[in-house]
């Protein structure tokens, strides 16, 4: 898996954004990554300006944590199945 992280500059057309990184503050693993935007068009509409949750990480691919294993979990599930891959 690749980390691109946003930008909170609207270059190359996208909405800003920013990623969260959660570490274990024992063995500074990485727990959780969460992606938030900001919604431009609703803002120029007139819309209270908000940063809304876009992605998480670990909800998303059903990972018990980021750890170099869980990735490598992942890794092996979507060796052997094609709709999580």
């Amino acid at each position: 898996m690749n980390f691109i992280v946003g930008s909170v500059t609207t270059f190359g057309g996208l909405y800003p954004s920013f990623d969260i990184l959660y570490l274990d503050p024992d063995t500074m693993l990485p727990i959780d990554m969460e992606t938030y935007k900001f919604n431009l068009d609703e803002a120029n509409r007139g819309a209270a300006p908000k940063w809304e949750k876009n992605f998480d990480y670990r909800k998303e691919y059903g990972l018990k944590d980021m750890s170099p294993a869980s990735f490598m979990d992942y890794s092996d599930l979507m060796l052997k199945n094609e709709t999580a891959a």
